[in-house]
């Protein structure tokens, strides 16, 4: 098991670099299905402070089962926290402090998030592009590495009682792409994060009720507490997380073994779903009973 170390604290001016960075960045738009709009140097200059918040404030410890695989591959990653996501930026500054910035590498996101104010432009510079299968076949094609959460809001604001669950509904999209493209999977597992904010419930069926798959693409309405806003009510917007530590195991690698034609035989899929979601529960599992995360970690 290899665990990535601490790393120095940036300096004071690397850190003001970062902000600046940002600040630039933000005066542009978000291109959403182009993956010309990575920019391996923004991620360079954000990275210092990217790497204290990664250190320091969420004290993240990650875990690789082994080593990624050197070409193509679909990292799977359950969801925490609703739209504050500390989780994602966690993986993120992991995969760049292994491999580099320049190592081409894209997460599948949300259209929404595109059009928040400066996020859009930020996360859209770090890789971020929209989730469909064709943009993710576009970055499997490029030979990336490619990150995607299939539970999405589903699993993002599951309520807190159920965090160390997997919440990925009925979606299989990720299960078709990677057979069809023929790369493996690597399963991420990540605890911690949930315990940012509380959840009392997600709100689907309030969300059902109101519309809302149809109307803002969200299944849910979650109801609970978060920074700042105290009182949340229906609207997933983000928060400030609780510096909670977050703990992450990168699993080996999944080589379905299955040919491209039977990314259309639901039989297949869903064995190959049940494969994955497995191995992840049992990741889970072993991470909860470690009990190295959340607001009061053991050891």
């Amino acid at each position: 098991m290899l665990t990535l170390p601490r790393e120095p604290r940036p300096s004071l001016d690397l850190v003001k670099d970062a902000i600046a960075a940002f600040a630039l960045k933000g005066r542009g738009r978000a291109r959403p299905d182009d993956l010309d709009a990575r920019d391996p140097a923004f991620i360079a200059r954000v990275l210092p402070l990217l790497g204290f918040l990664y250190d320091d404030y969420f004290r993240c410890e990650t875990e690789l089962e082994e080593q990624l695989p050197d070409g193509p591959f679909l990292a799977v990653s359950n969801h925490n926290a609703m739209t504050g996501m500390p989780d994602m930026y966690c993986h993120m500054t992991a995969f760049w402090r292994l491999y580099g910035p320049s190592r081409l590498s894209y997460g599948l996101m949300h259209d929404l998030p595109f059009n928040v104010p400066k996020a859009g432009a930020w996360l859209n510079a770090c890789g971020a592009i929209a989730a469909s299968p064709e943009n993710g076949r576009r970055a499997l094609a490029r030979g990336a590495a490619v990150l995607v959460f299939p539970g999405g809001d589903l699993d993002a604001c599951k309520p807190t009682s159920a965090q160390y669950t997997i919440r990925f509904g009925r979606r299989r999209g990720f299960v078709r792409l990677a057979i069809r493209e023929g790369v493996p999977i690597v399963p991420i597992v990540s605890v911690g994060a949930h315990q940012s904010l509380y959840i009392a419930t997600d709100g689907s069926r309030l969300a059902r009720w109101l519309r809302l798959p149809e109307l803002a693409r969200s299944n849910v309405a979650p109801l609970g507490l978060a920074l700042p806003w105290g009182l949340i009510v229906g609207i997933p917007i983000p928060h400030v997380p609780l510096p909670v530590k977050i703990h992450t195991r990168v699993l080996r690698p999944l080589h379905l073994g299955l040919p491209r034609e039977a990314a259309s035989d639901p039989d297949e899929v869903e064995r190959a779903f049940a494969r994955i979601v497995a191995r992840m529960e049992a990741g889970l599992d072993e991470l909860r009973a470690a009990g190295r995360h959340g607001l009061f970690p053991r050891g």
